[in-house]
């Protein structure tokens, strides 16, 4: 966020990425060379996939998100991603059209590469440049970041793997279509940090009060978006999954059903970790995200090969709530977090659309789409009204308190 650190940090950040992408991307040729299947076009899905670590290296967004200038990002992510979809809807048809998928990521990465002219043209950014002596300002932090970065993966895909070698194949894939719906449903999480870790990083340590209030706010937006979607998505599991998959994957709806559970742990896990970062306590967040990794695996051990894919979601919801009890731990001692208004708030609105959807599913035949746009209108209704009440409530306490 100093503005005269830009130029220096950007060259030399961006000189290191480039650096270990290309390491990594060496890495990734040799196992392909040795290790991988031998048919021809497994190995270039590997290699083709492999270059978006090199794009991904020379991605600058994160210089405007550092400055909240959201609406850049915003342009280039819709730019990014309409490429991205009209590729594979045009080019996509048979199953020897599958190496236009990496394809059409990196063209996509590409695409987002462009955020690059402005940041130069803005902030007068030199070229990349390659000063080992250089890293070790932002190195040591990346470390721990990046192993956290790890653990999250573990705890986040893990069940996958072990699925494949518990479980028949049919059941795996029925787990990766219903968990793919559910990360689509989680999708709101990556935004929100993209748009409140920097301001609350500008705050942490200098100025409580802006710190409390941008805290306020990413609540309000967790519980917000969280309660209604796990909720909604709770109640028309089986009817979504039938829409979006198929016949073919009648088994998704109880799976996305109990996913459903990880929308609650995992935004708070989210939210009550959003302070970590900002305070520099990178390794208690590695603490916290560590364990929920073991806590997966280990409760995977003993319960996939018995119960399968079912297992899987409660254990990910489990794992995701082991981490926001530690990050929650982690905070106390800072500004503490206050959820009870966005509660107070989202839960009626929320009740009112869970029984209003499960009367007209019981009673009419209604198409899943409209099920889902009529308890997104009762949920803003009912919350606007819950909202208007509360700041009522909080003036009025506030005018007493003045008296």
């Amino acid at each position: 966020r100093s503005s005269d650190r830009v130029p220096f940090l950007v060259k030399h950040v961006l000189g290191a990425r480039v650096v270990f992408a290309t390491g990594a991307y060496v890495l990734l040729a040799l196992f392909t060379l040795f290790f991988a299947p031998r048919d021809g076009q497994t190995r270039l899905l590997i290699l083709l996939s492999g270059l978006a670590f090199l794009l991904g290296s020379l991605d600058a967004q994160w210089i405007f998100a550092a400055r909240s200038r959201m609406s850049m990002i915003a342009a280039q992510g819709a730019l990014s991603q309409l490429a991205y979809a009209g590729l594979i809807l045009a080019l996509v048809h048979h199953p020897s059209d599958v190496w236009i998928i990496p394809s059409a990521t990196l063209l996509s990465l590409g695409l987002a590469t462009l955020l690059w002219l402005p940041a130069r043209r803005q902030y007068h950014i030199p070229l990349p440049e390659v000063s080992p002596r250089a890293w070790s300002i932002f190195l040591p932090i990346c470390l721990v970041m990046g192993f956290a970065s790890l653990m999250s993966m573990i705890y986040d895909q893990i069940d996958v793997v072990m699925l494949k070698y518990f479980r028949p194949d049919a059941e795996l894939g029925t787990y990766v279509a219903s968990y793919g719906l559910m990360a689509m449903a989680m999708s709101f999480l990556p935004i929100m940090d993209q748009v409140f870790l920097p301001m609350l990083s500008g705050a942490a340590g200098q100025d409580l009060n802006a710190e409390k209030t941008y805290l306020r706010w990413l609540g309000h937006a967790t519980v917000g978006l969280a309660l209604p979607i796990a909720v909604g998505g709770f109640i028309l599991a089986v009817p979504l999954t039938q829409f979006v998959f198929g016949s073919q994957y009648s088994g998704s709806g109880i799976l996305f059903r109990w996913l459903m559970l990880t929308l609650i742990t995992g935004p708070a896990a989210s939210y009550f970790g959003a302070q970590l970062i900002p305070n520099g306590r990178e390794r208690k967040y590695l603490a916290a995200v560590f364990a929920g990794a073991v806590t997966n695996v280990v409760l995977n051990l003993f319960l996939l090969s018995r119960y399968g894919a079912i297992a899987a979601a409660f254990t990910t919801a489990f794992s995701q709530g082991v981490v926001a009890l530690m990050n929650y731990y982690f905070v106390k001692d800072l500004t503490k977090p206050r959820l009870l208004a966005a509660v107070a708030m989202s839960v009626p609105a929320t009740c009112l659309m869970a029984i209003s959807l499960l009367i007209v599913q019981t009673v009419y035949q209604v198409h899943v789409l409209a099920l889902i746009v009529l308890g997104a209108l009762l949920y803003l209704g009912v919350y606007a009204v819950s909202f208007g009440l509360w700041s009522r409530i909080t003036a009025s306490g506030a005018e007493t308190n003045l008296s």
